[in-house]
């Protein structure tokens, strides 16, 4: 029905970015990519809601291992922040502004990682201030996160950085080890 779709109303962004979002959901990344593309060109170059095909593109070719074609995306999405030791790259953290008009003032926080050796040097907490002054001039007013609930260290940073959890997300994520479950974290600004 979609592929209808595409052809019938080749014209409108939100037809392919779904198609793109199926692709992505069913792990056909190729295909989500194409998606995507063709939804970009349709956007107005200010139009806000391309920044969600920009991030979701941008996760797909990550998981294609087109690690340039990923940074690319990530950084024109805007959202995206990172720490620095000189030019090595020592963590990045990225925010995505909910697509929907009344739902503008949130913000999900992630990706959000650090390298293992610069974990306790001060690197996340620059970060997480980055993103929180980004959200401020962004007009955002909650930031939204999840994290594992079996990774303690991560929690007690969060909550050291204002958020509160607000909910469990029982088998969030499918690990090799089996479900994960997530704690749904939120900050108000």
């Amino acid at each position: 029905m979609l592929d209808q779709l595409a052809e019938t109303h080749a014209d409108m962004p939100i037809v392919h970015s779904t198609r793109g979002d199926l692709f992505r959901g069913s792990e056909r990344y190729m295909e989500a990519v194409k998606a995507y593309d063709r939804a970009l060109s349709l956007y107005d170059e200010d139009d806000r809601a391309q920044w969600f095909v920009l991030y979701v593109r941008g996760i797909c070719q990550e998981r294609l291992n087109h690690w340039d074609e990923a940074e690319a995306d990530f950084l024109r999405h805007g959202l995206v922040h990172g720490v620095f030791d000189g030019t090595r790259p020592l963590g990045m953290a990225a925010l995505r502004i909910m697509p929907f008009a009344r739902a503008r003032h949130r913000a999900e926080v992630g990706p959000f990682y650090v390298v293992p050796e610069a974990q306790g040097t001060g690197a996340a907490d620059l970060l997480m201030e980055a993103l929180v002054t980004h959200a401020r001039e962004l007009d955002v007013t909650q930031l939204e996160l999840s994290v594992a609930a079996d990774n303690p260290r991560a929690v007690r940073f969060y909550e050291r950085h204002g958020f509160r959890q607000e909910g469990r997300l029982p088998n969030a994520v499918m690990m090799p080890e089996g479900p994960q479950t997530d704690l749904f974290c939120v900050r108000l600004l």
